[in-house]
């Protein structure tokens, strides 16, 4: 499957237990959606070496990147999740979720990621990072999370809450 085509299955209208099976997809130019509806996609154990943007973009069911491998950034700024992100176990150098709507939850455990901010996001579920590895800065300044929050058994260079405010279970670093 090329970009083109998954672009044009993605793009095709949401149906409730329907989604795109991209698993294991190799890609190596950008995958570029940004401001799109989308309906649901399962991209696990994918590779995007050229990068994922999809600022602004409506993804409107199921959204996985469970072991998926981003070259460079994965932006997802500005993106509305109509149910989970399930990013268990996703690796890249930069992952942007500033100002996201997830009306799931947010599953980022096992992730390998040099740099996440979540900056002024909401989540109305929880947010895990259990066991991931962040080797730089986790950002959730301003951010409303009306699940929990937990890091068991994960490694964060730094983490900036200020002003976050955090429902539920919180398990922090350390």
């Amino acid at each position: 499957m090329t970009a083109a085509e998954l672009l044009a299955d993605l793009r095709r209208p949401w149906r409730h237990g329907e989604h795109v099976d991209a698993r294991g997809i190799v890609l190596a130019e950008p995958l570029v959606l940004d401001g799109l509806d989308l309906r649901g996609f399962d991209l696990s154990g994918a590779t995007l070496a050229g990068g994922l943007s999809a600022r602004g973009t409506r993804f409107r069911g199921l959204a996985w990147l469970r072991r998926a491998t981003i070259g460079g950034t994965c932006d997802l700024t500005g993106a509305t999740f109509r149910t989970d992100l399930r990013a268990d176990g996703l690796e890249a150098a930069e992952a942007r979720l500033d100002g996201v709507v997830v009306q799931g939850v947010l599953s980022l455990a096992r992730a390998r990621l040099g740099t996440l901010s979540m900056r002024d996001a909401l989540v109305m579920a929880n947010v895990t990072l259990e066991a991931a590895q962040v080797a730089g800065r986790v950002d959730l300044s301003g951010t409303e999370i009306l699940g929990g929050f937990w890091t068991a058994g994960a490694g964060i260079g730094a983490l900036d809450h200020a002003g976050a405010e955090i429902s539920g279970r919180l398990r922090l670093p350390g």
